[in-house]
């Protein structure tokens, strides 16, 4: 957090890579005019009063290829040049020299979605708001914030659909988290939330906490 010049506080984003790779992100970054920033990556402003209580983000496992490739950028720029030069020594088809290029492109591409999604989901829990933060759907890489004045009458955890997030939250404890103002739809032979926002793979830890700070 930080304060600006009119005293209020704001939220930024609770992620970043690293090593050289985040600073040099970071001073690219910083040159983007803020109206910008804010669409993708926002700083919630506090209000008069306003603490905050608990901040989630996704788990860890969500940003995994891109603590990989920003974390071990200069080893895998290392292996492309290995596997060039190997190439050209053994003076292979020209073509093959497009493979490992491609790779590290396909890498960083990725890496950097995955990375870009990660910062853009977050919960805020605050002693007057809960402020959510998703990426807007069907508008790639815009950011959506909604903000409940209300606390939410249902929490649930599910599984997640995606069956590799699935195996993910097997093993952690993690689970997608369904948050509605209105409750339970029943159904034969079973019940549903209705109406939910839907934040995906949160730790069981964080879960537990902001049940604590809203039922408790």
């Amino acid at each position: 957090m930080s304060d600006d010049a009119g005293g209020s506080t704001a939220i930024k984003r609770h992620h970043r890579p690293d090593g050289h790779i985040s600073r040099v992100g970071d001073y690219f970054w910083s040159k983007v005019p803020h109206k910008y920033r804010q669409n993708i990556w926002p700083e919630l402003k506090l209000l008069p009063g306003e603490e905050i209580e608990l901040e989630i983000a996704l788990a860890w496992y969500r940003d995994i290829m891109g603590k990989f490739v920003f974390g071990y950028f200069y080893l895998l720029m290392g292996l492309i040049l290995v596997t060039t030069a190997i190439i050209l020594f053994y003076q292979l088809d020209k073509f093959m020299l497009l493979i490992p290029l491609a790779i590290l492109f396909l890498l960083i591409s990725e890496a950097s979605r995955e990375y870009m999604e990660y910062n853009q989901w977050r919960m805020v829990k605050t002693n007057k708001r809960l402020i959510i933060t998703m990426p807007q759907h069907s508008s790639w890489p815009l950011v959506d914030n909604i903000e409940l004045g209300t606390l939410p009458k249902i929490i649930d955890t599910n599984w997640s659909p995606n069956v590799v997030w699935r195996v993910f939250q097997f093993f952690t404890g993690a689970r997608d988290v369904y948050i509605s103002l209105t409750g339970l739809q029943f159904v034969e032979g079973s019940a549903k939330v209705k109406d939910a926002l839907i934040i995906p793979d949160v730790n069981e830890e964080d879960v537990f906490e902001l049940k604590r700070l809203i039922f408790g």
